[in-house]
């Protein structure tokens, strides 16, 4: 059963995405058991965040928590996103003959950024993580009745299974919105998953767009987009009415 698309036992704990996939292997599918639980455990960190987001408080004072020079010159060094036509991004077996890393990609780029941001023993190319996710179940489909499949993006558990295991990181779930602020602290990356209507301020722009928030000021959030070579500026209110899901990113 496929899971989503675009734990710990004892003592009655309560379980989380973080907790499940601590169980889970690399590959994106999961059993019909350990989905139901991540049910539970999306709706109630989806609702805890959208709650958490009425309650937010604009920062006071000025300049809060700026990207490092370090970082901004890693982001010019990354590859654009829309350059990528010539990497594909599908399963062609499936009918997919079009889809790249330039079209259906920013998923790939945003892991490709994790793995230099921090520092990973484990180097690996675009094509090759184009090629695992492929491999892996990460690029979603759905069949249709006619017996063809409808292309869906990117599988959200990419976030929470395989970047933490592939690159030895730490992924959780943002269920309230304080912890993008406490992350950005300590130099952890929230990944967020927004709506290109809101974000791209396009209504007709029906698909969804991964984004690093890597600081913060008290006009906004400082991103780095796939789409960008440099730091991406936007304000608050924008960035929290496009967020669907966020990850925290961390050694």
């Amino acid at each position: 059963m496929k899971p989503e698309f675009g734990g710990k036992e004892g003592n009655k704990m309560k379980k989380t995405t973080e907790t499940i996939m601590e169980r889970e292997m690399l590959q994106a599918s999961v059993g019909p058991d350990v989905y139901e639980e991540l049910k539970v455990a999306w709706q109630e960190e989806s609702k805890s965040l959208q709650e958490s987001l009425e309650d937010w408080k604009e920062p006071e004072g000025g300049l809060l928590y700026a990207v490092t020079t370090e970082t901004a010159e890693l982001i010019k060094l990354m590859p654009l996103q829309s350059s990528l036509t010539e990497i594909p991004f599908r399963d062609e077996s499936k009918g997919d003959k079009t889809s790249s890393v330039a079209s259906s990609g920013c998923a790939i780029i945003v892991a490709k950024f994790l793995e230099r941001y921090f520092d990973s023993d484990k180097r690996v190319s675009v094509e090759l993580l184009a090629k695992l996710a492929v491999d892996f179940g990460y690029r979603g489909y759905k069949k249709q009745e006619d017996g063809t499949w409808r292309k869906m993006g990117m599988n959200h558990l990419w976030f929470d299974k395989f970047v933490p295991r592939y690159f030895v990181l730490k992924s959780q779930r943002v269920s309230d919105i304080k912890q993008v602020l406490e992350a950005l602290k300590t130099r952890k990356v929230p990944v967020l998953l927004v709506k290109n209507s809101v974000y791209k301020q396009d209504p007709k722009n029906t698909d969804s767009h991964f984004v690093c928030l890597l600081g913060i000021d008290k006009h906004g959030y400082h991103i780095y987009d796939p789409e960008s070579s440099k730091i991406v500026r936007c304000e608050f209110e924008r960035i929290h009415k496009s967020v669907r899901i966020g990850w925290i990113i961390s050694k």
